[in-house]
């Protein structure tokens, strides 16, 4: 007699994997184009090669744009967005932020070290994260410390939480952070700025003398290895193997800022401190960032020459803005202080001061790459760079330059335009839906996609 009870089971069984089967083969069919993502319709500022759609449409595909243009068939089962009326730009990049950082975290004062690195000590529950992402800011690059003339090494990051809550990192090692003005007293001064100018230097001809050191001893080893075959077994054990130099990390990270690999930002002020940080990129052969420097229009010429780039904001010219007087730090006519609260604490009048455009009109001209970073270290300062890229538009740059001063030029001075900054197929669909014009200030953010996900939306 058949085992009925066998037979029974080993028929479900069959059916139970048929069926298994053909829901495997419906995914491989259905499933890819169920997480497309079709946005149709809108007015798209590529920031790349295709410049301004007025009609445009976005294909995301697996986290990264599979195509854009005017005209993109819709696949089979692709979620669909019609943005009549709706403008979309890059996810922003801010070139200098605090986020990710605990306040205390910023007036550290402990050792200086260039090996010192941020992602070491970020706080992967800020709230100031989702703020920032609503206003559209993708990207940023965290600074380091920013008291210390060493600040260490910065990180560029998405700001959103990946797996198990871990930032998702996108360059290490962006940067070595210096600072080329200390204060002392709330005041800095010719003496002060020359020391910080010579402890930086020092460090950098310490690591010559290492990297030599260290040539000179694999010239040795070579020698020494080469002699080693040629001579009997007895011979070689007279042979003295070279003393190997000891490793020093910190060294180590300012030869691969010699040799280019990292780019130095020196944060600067003032027309000497800019000058001293371009004779420091000219002597070790760097590639150089200035940030900040309020003062840069007095060096046009020297800036464009010597190939850096620079990260400002008009509204660090605190002087053209005080009402009568605003605190360093703070954009200005938010607080009033004294005069000694000043950074720039001389006896110039600061009223009716010419704020600059006719300067920042020829910046548009010059081979100086450009990026704007926020006037001040607050981590919430980070989600105005849009903002940021309005009020600069009014200096006399065209509308262009400034949405690319918080998306394509920022990624590039920060090593990552290969994946953000720019709406292009295979880069990262990481993008911002707006309700109107991409620089209008009363334009809001209704969508912010991260890697081609919906990161936000207004309800």
């Amino acid at each position: 007699m058949p085992n009925r009870d066998f037979e029974g089971n080993a028929v479900k069984s069959i059916r139970k994997s048929a069926a298994i089967f053909l829901f495997l083969i419906f995914l491989s069919v259905y499933g890819a184009a169920s997480d497309q993502i079709l946005l149709k319709n809108a007015k798209i500022y590529t920031m790349g090669e295709m410049r301004i759609l007025e009609n445009g449409m976005i294909l995301i595909k697996d986290g990264k744009i599979e195509k854009i243009g005017p005209d993109i068939p819709a696949p089979s089962g692709v979620q669909v967005f019609d943005l009549v009326g709706k403008t979309v730009i890059p996810g922003m990049v801010c070139a200098s932020s605090s986020l990710f950082l605990e306040n205390h975290d910023l007036q550290y004062s402990g050792e200086e070290k260039p090996d010192t690195n941020v992602l070491e000590g970020l706080n992967y529950l800020d709230l100031h994260i989702p703020q920032v992402l609503k206003r559209g800011v993708t990207t940023v690059y965290i600074s380091p410390v920013s008291f210390r003339f060493i600040g260490g090494l910065g990180a560029v990051v998405k700001v959103i939480s990946g797996e198990n809550g871990k930032i998702q990192v996108l360059q290490e090692n962006a940067a070595l952070n210096f600072r080329l003005e200390r204060l002392q007293d709330k005041k800095t001064s010719n003496v002060l700025r020359l020391t910080q100018y010579h402890k930086i230097r020092g460090l950098f001809k310490q690591a010559v003398e290492y990297r030599n050191e260290w040539a000179e001893y694999t010239g040795k080893l070579e020698r020494y290895e080469d002699e080693k075959k040629k001579l009997e077994e007895k011979e070689k054990a007279k042979q003295k193997e070279p003393q190997k130099p000891k490793k020093d990390e910190a060294k180590e990270i300012l030869i691969l800022a010699m040799d280019n690999k990292i780019p130095v930002r020196f944060i600067v002020h003032r027309p000497d401190a800019i000058l001293q940080a371009l004779q420091l990129g000219k002597e070790f052969g760097l590639s150089v960032i200035l940030e900040r420097g309020e003062e840069w229009p007095q060096l046009l010429h020297e800036l464009a020459e010597a190939s850096v780039s620079l990260l400002s904001n008009p509204l660090l010219d605190y002087r053209s803005y005080l009402l009568p007087g605003g605190t360093k730090g703070y954009p200005a006519g938010y607080f009033q202080v004294k005069e000694t609260d000043l950074f720039y604490s001389d006896k110039e009048s600061v009223r009716g001061r010419d704020p600059g455009q006719e300067s920042w009109g020829k910046l548009t001209d010059s081979k100086i790459r450009f990026a704007l970073v926020p006037p001040d270290r607050f981590p919430l300062s980070a989600g105005f760079m849009r903002i940021y890229a309005a009020f600069l538009s009014s200096h006399g740059v065209s509308p262009e330059f400034a949405l690319g001063a918080v998306t394509s030029e920022a990624a590039k001075i920060l090593g990552v335009a290969d994946r953000v900054g720019s709406l292009e197929e295979g880069k990262d669909a990481d993008l911002v839906v707006l309700d109107g014009e991409a620089l209008d200030s009363l334009s809001k953010v209704e969508m912010v996609f991260v890697d081609g996900t919906m990161a936000w939306e207004k309800k």
